[in-house]
C-alpha cells in the first residue's frame, strides 16, 4: 500500500453552532492532493 501524501487541508475538532443547536461537535478530517470535497455553508460563514 503506498503512504498517503501530507494533507493539503486538516481541520481538528471543528465544531459549529446555530444558535442555541449545535451542529457538528468534534469533527476531523484530512483532505488530500487529488480528492474532491465540498464545503457547504451559508452566506458569509467564511468558507473562502
Amino acid at each position: 500500500m503506498a503512504t498517503p501524501s501530507p494533507a493539503l487541508l486538516s481541520v481538528e475538532n471543528l465544531e459549529v453552532n446555530f444558535g442555541a443547536v449545535r451542529a457538528l461537535k468534534g469533527i476531523s478530517l484530512d483532505v488530500h492532493a487529488g480528492e474532491v470535497v465540498a464545503l457547504v455553508g451559508a452566506n458569509g460563514a467564511g468558507k473562502t
